[in-house]
């Protein structure tokens, strides 16, 4: 289609916009299209005026301050001295879209921020596209709204570390000098302004200590997160997540009556009453809490163009010329999509349901290597640190970067980074769910390996929402108009087209079954009788064992009954059995901290009956005996925790691959010559991927809260035995903060959370400047740079 014919196709969509024959979304759509055509072409005084008034009649001036990017010769008009008159009322337009000299929203922006208003209850409810803008946006509410204390809760650690940075570096502006938190046991001056940047469970674990603070703000980012079937990330497998989610909500609007709400996410969708699918709970609980919906699913910023590469022909996807003729492999078709988006200087992501195909497809693609001139230090970094047959290192010297749930948190990203910077020939990722986390990405193409999330049992297909989702990464605000999708499997086109589901909220739905947990959060009316019952049954039995409120009401994604019985189970220890729970403490306590394996095998016992994560509960059950003479059998899962304690990842790591390499057979002398080449890849990449796996989920999220619950029942009980304060008993308290944060001062928690190498969380944590100036001296050239960066982070 020539330019002649595309621009007279703008005209009409513009006329027929304001004809009010085309809808507001739809017209957006021909906007970026015809900005995405004209971008590269030749342009006259005429042509600009007219990008400038379709820019503003779109509602995204944006559109047309990109365009210098695409041809570094472009004149912005607007920025001229000759402006004509047909540009000012675009102009003035603009000026209403500034909230202050560095920040101007789009037009659906500011209709949002505009309903907060001083003087009432402001509870907001907002679904949108993923290039919306929604986090830009909770920061316009804050300056707008001088709100003095706000808590503002993100899905993941890294999310909650890149907003801290973003504000510490000011890239994020904020009226009011704020004091920025990000640990639930923060020291919190209510007489400063106070923002507290938590996830869900880091929310839930600072309620336990704190509840005085006056909130005037609260932000729960990714909020279909309420309702379990919605969850995209399988990475974790958290099946509680939904809960943590919506104690979050149900807490924070209970605690603090009058605060002001406003919960977002992407494409979530919200029937009508008169639809058969309705199912009244989320808008009963909207209701319930005065929050008003405002649904913008519908208003693409960056346009989404979708194929199939299920196609045996030479074809075009959106100016990309691909020839998939004798191409019927998914190995095949990959690679000559790659290398097309490569020659086309794009980038691309490529959705893989399991880590095992995001690292396969990785390995497959032929590639020569590239200059790694860019990220030199990194990858020497990473050569020093890891097995350098590693398959995300050998995929980096490709240029192609690996993201799931289980590459250390540092590496993804550092590896995020680079791809967002074109210069560093970092331009294509291999990733799982991960992606789709609220990670920014200035991808333009996104290709589907699958339709479906997860693998082996647990591989479920991706809904409507999940679809939309992984969709949505295609393309980025600021850097592209329109974005393209490329799908290996036709399932993903049809899925993205058909009804979606409802999102539910299970605490304002009778019929659905409740766990125990779920229990304080859920009104009587929406409890049948027999939860009813274990209401009560549960009120008489803490009354039974005289727990108090404040204990029994502390980690709350944990049953009261499992409180109790644990409780239970620890009054029933024998003399001998508490003396050896005071041996393991104490050898925490130690300054080599060490696990004594017998105390620690007394709490394992206690502990899983009450374990419902299968991949804990087999690390607890599986028994060997630690030395050949021991008269008793210890849990597997005390050897990986001594391993960890004592040596880190890299005790664990290299634990699990000798074993790997035992069962394949393979000796020390083929490992070092590298003889079984395929083999001994397959160890190495499967025994990175379990070691971060154990550590980062297992040992992060699973056993820290039910050694949580152990160490606050053990506390109360040894408290009222010995009539001391519980702050005075000393417990498994040092063990926990390992596991949380792998940390344990302020300084060096705050670098954990950030993503650092671990040399850098050990300078923090040094006890003494001399043992922290041999750390530091110690620093490689990439370890260097990202201390200095956090530095600054730590300092201000």
């Amino acid at each position: 289609m020539d330019r002649q014919q595309r621009t007279l196709d703008a005209v009409i969509a513009l006329n027929r916009f304001q004809n009010q024959e085309l809808p507001r979304h739809k017209f957006l759509e021909s906007v970026c299209e015809y900005f995405d055509f004209i971008k590269s072409c030749e342009l006259d005084d005429s042509d600009y005026r007219f990008l400038i008034h379709l820019s503003s009649k779109a509602g995204v001036p944006h559109y047309y301050d990109i365009l210098h990017k695409f041809n570094e010769d472009k004149i912005l008009l607007k920025n001229e001295e000759n402006v004509k008159l047909d540009v000012i009322s675009a102009i003035i337009f603009e000026s209403t879209l500034y909230t202050n000299e560095n920040s101007k929203l789009h037009l659906y922006q500011k209709e949002v921020l505009d309903f907060f208003t001083t003087g009432k209850l402001n509870r907001y409810f907002l679904s949108a596209s993923t290039s919306f803008g929604k986090t830009h946006l909770v920061y316009e509410i804050i300056n707008k709204m001088n709100y003095k204390n706000v808590i503002l809760i993100f899905p993941s650690i890294a999310l909650l570390s890149e907003n801290l940075s973003r504000i510490k570096e000011g890239k994020i502006k904020l009226s009011n000098d704020f004091k920025i938190h990000t640990l639930s046991d923060s020291e919190i001056n209510p007489e400063e302004n106070n923002i507290l940047i938590f996830t869900p469970e880091r929310y839930l674990s600072y309620l336990d200590k704190n509840k005085e603070l006056k909130v005037d703000f609260i932000f729960v980012d990714e909020v279909y997160k309420i309702d379990n079937s919605y969850i995209i990330d399988d990475e974790s497998k958290e099946n509680e997540r939904d809960i943590a989610y919506r104690m979050s909500l149900f807490y924070g609007l209970t605690i603090y009556t009058n605060v002001d709400l406003f919960i977002a996410g992407p494409y979530i969708d919200v029937f009508e009453k008169t639809d058969e699918k309705y199912n009244p709970s989320f808008d009963l609980f909207l209701e319930d809490f005065k929050i008003e919906k405002v649904l913008l699913n519908e208003y693409e910023i960056v346009k989404v163009n979708k194929y199939s590469a299920d196609i045996k022909i030479q074809t075009n996807f959106d100016s990309l010329d691909v020839n998939l003729k004798g191409k019927g492999t998914k190995k095949a078709k990959i690679q000559e999509l790659f290398d097309r988006i490569l020659l086309q200087n794009e980038n691309a992501i490529i959705y893989c349901n399991t880590k095992s195909i995001a690292e396969s497809v990785a390995r497959e693609y032929e590639r020569t290597e590239i200059s790694t001139e860019n990220f030199s230090d990194f990858l020497n970094h990473l050569i020093t640190t890891f097995d350098e047959r590693w398959i995300v290192i050998k995929a980096l010297k490709k240029g192609i970067g690996v993201h799931h749930g289980v590459v250390p948190k540092y590496i993804q990203k550092e590896i995020i980074d680079l791809f967002n910077q074109a210069e560093n020939n970092l331009n294509i990722l291999s990733a799982t769910t991960t992606i789709t986390e609220g990670v920014n990405t200035t991808a333009k193409n996104m290709i589907v390996y699958k339709s479906s999330k997860g693998g082996g049992q647990h591989i479920k297909p991706l809904l409507k929402f999940d679809a939309k989702n992984i969709a949505g990464r295609a393309g980025r605000f600021m850097e592209h108009y329109v974005g393209r999708v490329i799908t290996l499997d036709n399932d993903f086109l049809e899925v993205i087209e058909k009804d979606g589901k409802p999102i539910e909220h299970k605490n304002y739905d009778i019929q659905t079954p409740k766990n125990e947990v779920e229990f304080e959060m859920t009104k009587a009316e929406y409890l049948d009788d027999r939860t009813k019952e274990q209401i009560e049954e549960l009120r008489k039995l803490q009354e039974q064992f005289g727990i108090p409120d404040y204990i029994i009401n502390q980690f709350k994604v944990i049953s009261k009954r499992q409180k109790i019985d644990i409780y239970k189970d620890i009054s029933q220890l024998s003399t001998a059995q508490l003396s050896l729970i005071k041996k393991l403490i104490s050898s925490l306590n130690s300054t080599t901290m060490s696990l004594d394996k017998d105390g620690f095998q007394i709490i394992l016992d206690i502990i899983l009956p009450r374990v419902e994560n299968e991949k804990l509960k087999a690390l607890i059950q599986n028994r060997f005996k630690f030395k050949p003479d021991d008269v008793n059998d210890y849990s597997i899962l005390f050897a990986s925790l001594s391993s960890y304690i004592s040596a880190g990842f890299q005790g664990n790591y290299n634990y699990l691959l000798s074993r790997k390499l035992i069962v394949k057979k393979i000796t020390p002398k083929e490992f070092s010559s590298n003889s079984k080449e395929k083999e001994i890849s397959e160890c190495i990449d499967s025994a990175m991927r379990e070691t971060a796996e154990l550590i980062y989920n297992t040992f992060k999220y699973q056993l820290v809260k039910y050694l949580g619950v152990f160490n606050l029942m053990y506390k109360y009980y040894i408290s009222n035995i010995e009539n001391k304060s519980l702050e005075e008993t000393s417990g498994i308290d040092i063990l926990l903060i390992k596991l949380e944060y792998n940390a344990f001062s302020e300084e060096a928690k705050i670098a954990s959370d950030y993503g650092v190498p671990n040399k850098i969380v050990a300078y923090y944590d040094a006890k003494t400047a001399e043992q922290a100036k041999n750390i530091q001296n110690s620093f490689d050239s990439y370890e260097n740079q990202i201390f200095e960066k956090v530095k600054k982070i730590i300092k201000k």
